[in-house]
């Protein structure tokens, strides 16, 4: 769980608090053979995504990301060349020509399988700070400062954070993301947010992954 002991010391302006550690992270994962990863939102509890990944021998990327879209099962499968999508209750083989078509290599993957779904730009954190989980694991927070953010992604959030998690042998836990709007608030009046967790799973294990979508749901 990414709830955290607030006992931290907070960093000096110029220091990033965990740096090393997550830029290590970053670097690993960009690496990776295979993998899969998981995305919880932490506000409904629901696993949202899973993306799972190998290259073939052809270095070609096969992918499946699967999770909640709108509250309908959606799944997008590739096997290096062809490519197939659920959603909306319908199941499609997406051309060549079909302009939201893409197919990932070795020399050119996924982001999703590069180590991106974990934000981190250091030119953007404002503050950071060193704390502990309930579970012990050290927790790096990183408070972006959201006018630099807001202009670079041109957004309006109001806050802006993420936790990096790693046990005491300096193994990667999980990330979590959380942002505010500056703008959009709820039915209570409240600011929308949205806090997410990622982790990882199989790393450099997965050698197969089964396409299930089926065409007969397009018929």
């Amino acid at each position: 769980m990414c709830m955290l002991c607030m006992s931290g010391c907070a960093a000096e302006k110029q220091e990033i608090i965990g740096r090393e550690q997550i830029e290590v992270l970053k670097n690993e994962s960009a690496a990776y053979e295979s993998g899969r990863y998981f995305i919880e939102n932490l506000d409904t509890g629901m696993l949202e995504q899973v993306f799972s990944f190998y290259y073939d021998e052809d270095d070609r990327q096969v992918y499946l990301c699967e999770g909640d879209l709108g509250g309908e099962y959606y799944a997008e499968f590739s096997n290096g060349v062809e490519l197939f999508r659920e959603e909306n209750g319908t199941a499609a083989n997406i051309g060549s020509t079909d302009e939201t078509y893409a197919k990932y290599t070795r020399k050119d993957p996924h982001p999703y399988s590069t180590g991106q779904l974990f934000f981190y730009i250091k030119n953007y954190v404002g503050t950071s700070e060193q704390t502990a989980d309930e579970d012990g694991n050290t927790v790096y927070i990183h408070r972006y400062d959201v006018e630099k953010l807001n202009k670079l992604l041109d957004d309006d959030v109001s806050a802006f954070y993420t936790y990096y998690a790693f046990d005491a042998d300096g193994k990667f836990q999980y990330f979590c993301q959380h942002n505010e709007s500056a703008s959009a608030t709820d039915a209570n009046g409240n600011p929308v947010s949205y806090t997410y967790r990622i982790t990882l799973g199989d790393v450099n294990g997965v050698s197969e992954i089964e396409n299930p979508i089926s065409l007969t749901k397009s018929e």
